[in-house]
């Protein structure tokens, strides 16, 4: 059988005027099996926006051999493409216009007949199959009033852009429609909502988020926003209240002329170069810290968007595995601490270690190392004791935490989380938690400090706060010489400290990893730093 040439035609032309075709030789060849090979058949819900033919009888018939009809002249008054078909055995033949039913077209207008729409000076001419692909809709609607009316031929006049409205006729015609950007979106949108095009509409609202951030117009991919503690979001919410149901986002348009001008989704006043950095973290690329407040300005960021996990992902920790203990340790900062992460060791122990694990992050708990920040914890000593005639004294220490940073307010949701514990907070009062200092590095006012602490908790320390500096400076000194003037400060302010955390009798202890702590108003004022 020789080769056969197969005309595909269009539904749609501009305002140029129509001709009658001539009819094509009878096909050849099962439409299907092509269409098939393309992926164009789709089993899915939104299957009817991807527009094909098939005829009824073909899909039913195994032997295939159904008669050849011929071809509407209306359905074939723009040839789109030439393509070769291989030769077939049988007659597989098929009704071009009849080919619609196999995605699905309800049969709203008659599928083989032509409609006339004017968009502002262009004039649309479709098929009762595109129209009826995403219905009902304004369009068809109007025209099955006006054929219930025995009106003949009308045109229906739209006083809107018609270039906006050539992509919604690709949309009808089964082409997978894309915005081009921000004002592109809107206006498709909003045209959708307008003409009743349910399909249409929920394409482009389940498609990529176009947003103004700074002065930069972004795609945001859906996609990227659906990892683990990034989902709700700024954007997702926000285009959920942006981008309502057709009632809510144009309410009363019914017979309006237009529907009202709706303004780009924008985020004006943050950075467009710190959200370009963090979409390049979503997509899993790392991000260089320029400094500190770098990192700072994208934490922030996150929490603004509402990118819990990528939040989690880009805070400053550290992984570790004891040498002493064999046990793995994450240390974070006080400040980035979610109580919702922590939890205590499964034991039976006196001290049960608390564990941490990143919400979103991680998936196995390790022993936690919270760092403090600066002069957000006071020391003190409690219980002090002075021998008779002794140069050291005994004291047992607890800190104090400064009343409204937020380190103090992450404890106290720890304590109110822990079992047992919910009833040691009190809002009207600082909190008060006892610190464990046994094998602690500890410098004061940028000195070591060689303390011993005993099993019971209380620390052994010179009773001269200079008697230290000076037993290191000079080797073999006695210390019946050293002055017990000036005993050791019972109140010191902690400017970095690291702490690791357990329960015992019911209480939250600090155990003291490292410190620096700062014991004179002189020694505060040497710390300050000069402005820049």
């Amino acid at each position: 059988m020789p080769d056969q040439r197969v005309s595909r035609a269009s539904t749609v032309s501009s305002a140029s005027s129509l001709t009658d075709p001539q009819q094509p030789p009878p096909l050849q060849n099962d439409y299907g099996d092509i269409f098939a090979d393309l992926g164009l058949l789709r089993d899915d819900s939104d299957s009817s926006t991807m527009l094909s033919y098939r005829d009824d009888n073909f899909a039913r018939n195994a032997s295939h051999t159904s008669s050849v009809s011929p071809v509407p002249a209306a359905l074939t008054t723009q040839t789109i493409a030439q393509t070769a078909v291989p030769p077939a055995t049988g007659s597989d033949t098929a009704n071009f216009a009849n080919l619609a039913a196999n995605v699905n077209i309800p049969q709203i207008l008659p599928h083989e007949q032509v409609f006339s729409i004017q968009v502002g000076d262009t004039l649309f001419r479709l098929s009762g199959a595109s129209l009826s692909s995403d219905g009902p809709s304004y369009f068809t609607r109007f025209f099955s009033a006006q054929r219930s009316s025995n009106s003949k031929d009308p045109v229906l006049y739209i006083d809107r852009s018609p270039d906006v409205f050539r992509d919604i006729v690709r949309h009808l015609q089964g082409y997978y429609v894309v915005a081009k950007d921000v004002y592109h979106f809107v206006y498709l949108y909003a045209d959708a909502h307008y003409y009743q095009l349910p399909k249409l509409a929920k394409h482009l609202f389940n498609s990529e988020i176009f947003m103004r951030i700074g002065s930069e117009e972004f795609t945001i991919s859906r996609e990227l926003l659906s990892q683990p503690g990034d989902s709700p979001n700024f954007f997702s919410l926000g285009f959920s209240n942006f981008f309502a149901s057709p009632q809510e986002i144009f309410p009363g348009t019914r017979g309006l002329i237009r529907p009202p001008a709706v303004a780009p989704p924008s985020v004006r006043a943050h950075s467009n170069e710190l959200f370009g950095q963090i979409l390049q973290a979503l997509k899993g690329m790392p991000i260089k810290f320029e400094s500190p407040e770098h990192r700072e300005a994208l934490l922030r960021e996150c929490r603004y968007y509402h990118f819990r996990g990528l939040e989690q992902r880009l805070i400053p920790f550290t992984l570790s595995k004891s040498l002493f203990t064999g046990r793995e340790e994450i240390s974070i900062r006080l400040k980035d601490f979610k109580p919702q992460g922590a939890s205590m060791e499964s034991s039976n122990t006196e001290r049960r270690r608390i564990e941490y694990k990143r919400p979103f992050v991680d998936t196995e708990a390790r022993e936690l190392i919270v760092q403090v920040e600066r002069d957000e914890f006071m020391l003190r000593a409690y219980d002090v004791v002075i021998g008779d005639g002794s140069t050291r004294s005994k004291c047992r220490w607890g800190v104090e935490i400064t009343e409204g940073c937020t380190g103090g307010e992450k404890l106290k949701k720890l304590i109110q989380k822990l079992p047992g514990l919910s009833d040691k907070t009190d809002d009207n009062r600082p909190l008060r938690l006892r610190v464990d200092l046994q094998d602690a590095a500890m410098k004061l006012n940028g000195d070591d400090v060689d303390a011993q602490v005993s099993d019971d908790g209380f620390v052994d320390v010179f009773a001269d706060e200079y008697s230290w500096k000076k037993r290191r400076r000079v080797e073999g000194s006695d210390p019946a010489r050293i002055s017990t003037d000036a005993p050791f400060p019972t109140k010191l302010s902690l400017q970095s400290g690291q702490f690791k955390m357990y329960v015992m009798k019911e209480s939250l202890v600090l155990h003291a990893v490292c410190l620096d702590a700062i014991s004179t108003l002189k020694e505060a004022n040497r710390r300050r730093e000069d402005l820049v």
